[in-house]
């Protein structure tokens, strides 16, 4: 029987967190001037292309997950969100969040040496009860002061402050970023766990939080490893109190957004904004739109099918309004979720491969409706232990079996300990630019406990696992020049009972649907001549799935 010992880095300083009385307005506080390096490696070429620093004096540097070495490497299934939102891990400051600055310029205030300092100027002055602080040292803890300075021209300074190593430590905002060392662009995924950036509270004394914070001046302090500071966010008040609970559903060109109603409602309604990008809206920001008193919901057409928006609701209280409250959805995605029960996971302490086989996979199918395709895949679910298993025991991988091909690399749970723990992979494209019905296996692994697939020692939960496809417009989305938009792909057209495929001995699967998206019939392996005589008169859509894995479609009138 193996023994349980409790980590370190479970380990949470309570005293390190104030409370108050009102209710807890999460902001982030997008910084306006003042970052002096860039450590973010991002976009397609070598590290040092996109990078002015490194974070911890030694070489090596955070990624985005849009870096690639070349426009030919696999997609990363790890490192900073593309949008630079990071929603805080922190468990008692739920719904907090931070808006990193762009990964194209300098994104951290980079502290090497004693008694080097940096002023943050914040693009919008708030009150806050508390600030938050995400950072993290590297090659080593450190230790800085902070001035938190108001527009009155007064300050508060809290000294002392201690910034954990960028590896292993406690009470972290986001882990399993990876690095890159910029010298020779070597990767390393931190195995989901490594490294990280901490969440560091700032009180702000009660004779202060009337006052409006413009800016925070952070200098290093003792000998240690370097500070990098990222991000700050605030818990803020405001006598208008903010919606909750924002929701949406969305179709091909539109979206509905819902949200719930402050405990005291806003006697003039609603103001909403919405953009493609994430800077959030100001205080003094136009709004898109608004709603009356009563109405916690608007819908948004005219939308962009398979594109991300970012939508924003406040309060309006007549004489003032509340914080802005954001919401990020996409246009055009369909979603399945396994409903048949908890999913087993199988033995295997061989070391899992992103090659390697269950005998109890969990199944899901999605039907892409006619006329689009697959933009990009999302995945998220649950697993939980059980007897003795450990949630760092626990490995899956998502699978679209109706191409064959699989996430770049096994995901792998954290924590020495029982529990449940959460999984979430956006960007995924192992199904672009399939049509159909497209379907997909999660397998599931445990490293430890009995024996083949059971559900005694780890196991995906039931009702938890989700595929979410983003759809885009097969003609709009090919990028192609007109004279290639042209190549026929199929002849006759109308046709009578048989329809000619060109170069028939480079496809794979010829598809049939109806214009709902309905497949009529599917040939594998189709000769240069396809017999169709049984279909009734009318429009249909042929898809052809290529051997070298492209994809082409075209419609076609049955007379």
């Amino acid at each position: 029987m193996k023994g349980k010992l409790l980590p370190l880095a479970s380990l949470v300083l309570a005293t390190m967190l104030s409370t108050h009385l009102t209710a807890q307005e999460y902001q982030p506080m997008p910084v306006q001037t003042g970052f002096n390096a860039d450590v973010i490696a991002n976009g397609v070429g070598p590290s040092a292309a996109s990078t002015n620093n490194d974070v911890d004096g030694v070489s090596y540097a955070f990624i985005a997950r849009d870096f690639q070495l070349t426009a030919a490497s696999t997609p990363l299934t790890y490192g900073f969100p593309t949008n630079g939102i990071i929603n805080s891990a922190v468990g008692s400051t739920s719904g907090l969040s931070y808006q990193m600055a762009p990964y194209s310029g300098n994104n951290s205030l980079r502290l090497q040496n004693t008694n080097d300092n940096g002023t943050l100027l914040f693009s919008t002055p708030i009150q806050a009860v508390s600030l938050y602080m995400m950072a993290t040292g590297g090659s080593g803890d450190c230790t800085v002061d902070v001035d938190i300075n108001f527009t009155d021209n007064t300050s508060q300074t809290i000294t002392g402050i201690d910034i954990t190593d960028w590896y292993y430590g406690s009470n972290y905002a986001i882990q399993g970023i990876g690095r890159i060392n910029i010298t020779n662009d070597n990767l390393e995924s931190g195995n989901g766990t490594n490294p990280r950036l901490y969440q560091i509270p700032l009180a702000i004394d009660a004779s202060n939080q009337s006052k409006s914070v413009k800016s925070v001046t952070v200098t290093k302090t003792g000998a240690g490893g370097i500070p990098n500071i990222f991000a700050f966010a605030a818990d803020a008040y405001s006598a208008c109190g903010s919606p909750t609970n924002i929701t949406y559903t969305s179709t091909m060109t539109s979206a509905t957004l819902s949200w719930t109603a402050p405990a005291t409602a806003p006697s003039s309604g609603y103001q909403y904004y919405y953009s493609t990008t994430p800077t959030a809206p100001t205080a003094t920001t136009t709004p898109s739109g608004s709603v009356q008193a009563g109405t916690t919901s608007v819908t948004i057409g005219s939308l962009t099918t398979g594109q991300t928006y970012y939508f924003w609701v406040r309060s309006n209280c007549g004489g003032s309004q509340g914080f802005w409250k954001m919401k990020e959805f996409t246009t055009g995605q369909v979603a399945a979720t396994y409903t048949l029960g908890d999913i087993n996971t199988e033995f295997n302490n061989s070391g899992v491969t992103t090659s390697t086989t269950t005998n109890c996979p969990g199944s899901i199918s999605i039907n892409v409706p006619n006329g689009y395709k697959i933009k990009s895949t999302s995945v998220s679910y649950n697993m939980t232990t059980a007897s003795n298993g450990w949630m760092s025991e626990q490995r899956t991988l998502l699978v679209c079996s109706t191409n064959g091909t699989t996430e770049a690399a096994v995901s792998s749970g954290s924590g020495s300990t029982g529990g449940t723990y959460s999984y979430n992979r956006t960007g995924l494209t192992l199904a672009n630019d399939l049509t159909g019905t497209v379907n997909f296996d999660l397998r599931a692994w445990r490293v430890y406990g009995g024996t083949d697939c059971s559900v005694d020692y780890n196991k995906v939960d039931n009702n938890t696992f989700t595929v979410t496809v983003t759809l885009q417009p097969i003609i709009l989305a090919t990028g192609e020049v007109n004279a290639k938009e042209k190549e026929r792909i199929a002849y006759p057209n109308p046709f009578i009972d048989t329809l000619h495929i060109e170069k028939a001995e480079n496809v794979k699967k010829a598809v049939i649907t109806d214009l709902s998206g309905v497949v009529i019939k599917t040939v594998e392996n189709p000769s240069s001549e396809l017999f169709l005589g049984g279909l009734k008169s009318g429009m249909y859509m042929l898809t052809l799935t290529m051997k070298d894995g492209s994809v082409k479609s075209t419609k076609t009138i049955k007379r």
